[in-house]
């Protein structure tokens, strides 16, 4: 039989953030982020043990009611598109927070009095991530009143915004009938073209960033993927759109789905991969009740991240969360068939690369691989709103909190990085605030 007052005190320091007396590790912890303050879109004065929080704009980490789950406006953008949202919340004058689901990508927005201030949308903010949410025309959209953000990313009218966004929306729509996908092959149609030619080709198509233009255009050679075009040469939606567009229009590229050159790989017999090998080792990391990567396990692929980061400069980024069931006195750790299918609903979201584990005793993870925190928050917000959906089996009020931190951007330490990560758990659990970033948190003066 165990030590009832080590679980005790192991359960009381997960479901409240109370120091665990005899835990000099967790103690640390908890003692080292009360230094920090922070500055995230809810106003906070107090420190981070300070349990006040001095406006409580965001949607509670407990949902003890319907109405403080609820957001304040919700739909389909099948039903209102991106373009006619926007429009309605400026004339309605509403302050708030826009967020944006599509499912494997997520957005949000923030408006004061119907002026849009701040805006996020896959690894973009302000105006470019404007016009990237313009071409989106599957997915939900919720809106929670009166939540407000320091950030000011916008720098045109709005109008302005949306007419460009919908350009962009009209090209990328005639690309998808060419068929353009991420896995097509573009090549060059005349490859023997000369450079004035190809400039008095272009000249009379859509203007685009010339120099860009021309060095998209050589990189083509049919071999390529346009995921792996945009993956050597990163380019922001706006630009590689309009470009292939233009390039298209004036018939000087061609799109397939193989590649336009013999594959000496085809001439090869594809080895046999041993499948269920892969999934024993896969079953051997997890905890067998819940499927879930073992903490200890986690602590590996943290370090694999890290020497990732370390030779090639990969960013990669942290989510710990809290999943707990809200009883009239307690908070509770789901039972093994509530957590289980919260673990299937988070998996559908995560990538083949992220890492879903426990963490310390009764807290979980997400690393995230070549991701930017923004994205790790996006991400958060996605599992919160999935979460908050349809109720998990015997759980009647979830309790939730995430804390999201960032390698390079944030620190350039393992160590720190899960400290970090934790540190904005706590400022989520302590304050009614779902999510946390790190780089809201603010440090307090010498």
């Amino acid at each position: 039989s165990g030590d009832p007052t080590l679980i005790y005190n192991l359960v009381l320091a997960e479901c409240t953030g109370e120091v665990v007396a005899n835990d000099d590790e967790s103690q640390q912890v908890v003692l080292d982020a009360s230094k920090f303050t922070s500055n995230t879109t809810s106003s906070y004065s107090t420190s981070l043990l300070g349990m006040q929080a001095t406006s409580g704009t965001r949607y509670p980490v407990v949902n003890t009611s319907k109405s403080a789950r609820d957001a304040t406006m919700e739909g389909q953008l099948e039903d209102m598109s991106i373009p006619n949202l926007l429009q309605s919340i400026v004339m309605a004058k509403m302050t708030g927070r826009l967020f944006v689901d599509a499912g494997n990508a997520a957005s949000e927005l923030f408006f004061e009095d119907g002026v849009l201030l701040h805006a996020s949308a896959l690894d973009v903010a302000g105006d470019q991530a404007l016009m990237e949410l313009v071409t989106w025309e599957k997915g939900k959209f919720y809106f929670y009143r009166d939540e407000k953000t320091v950030q000011r990313t916008i720098a045109r009218r709005l109008d302005a915004i949306l007419m460009e966004g919908i350009t962009l929306l009209d090209q990328s729509k005639f690309l998808m009938e060419q068929g353009l996908k991420m896995e097509s092959y573009l090549d060059k149609k005349y490859p023997n073209l000369s450079e004035s030619e190809f400039d008095g080709r272009v000249s009379a198509g859509a203007p685009v960033p010339a120099e860009l233009q021309k060095q998209f255009y050589i990189a083509l050679d049919g071999c390529t993927s346009l995921f792996d075009l945009l993956r050597r040469k990163p380019m922001v939606k706006k630009d590689w759109v309009a470009i292939i567009f233009n390039l298209v229009q004036c018939d000087l590229i061609t799109i397939s789905k193989k590649p336009s050159k013999i594959d000496k790989t085809s001439f090869l017999e594809s080895s046999l991969i041993d499948k269920a090998a892969i999934e024993r080792v896969r079953t051997l990391l997890a905890r067998p009740e819940t499927g879930i990567v073992s903490y200890p396990n986690f602590h590996f692929f943290l370090d694999q991240e890290f020497t990732r980061y370390q030779l090639y400069k990969v960013p990669c980024s942290l989510i710990v969360f809290e999943l707990r069931m809200l009883l009239p006195n307690s908070l509770e750790p789901l039972s093994i068939p509530a957590m289980k299918e919260a673990a299937s609903r988070i998996r559908l979201m995560l990538s083949p690369l992220d890492v879903f584990a426990h963490f310390e005793t009764i807290s979980y993870a997400i690393l995230l691989p070549n991701s930017e925190p923004a994205s790790a928050a996006m991400l958060a917000h996605r599992i919160l709103e999935n979460l908050r959906g349809p109720l998990l089996p015997g759980v009647d009020n979830l309790a939730m909190a995430f804390g999201v931190a960032g390698m390079p951007d944030d620190c350039k330490d393992m160590g720190l990085l899960v400290s970090a990560a934790k540190a904005s758990k706590l400022v989520a659990q302590r304050n009614n605030y779902p999510i946390v970033m790190f780089k809201d948190m603010q440090a307090p003066n010498a």
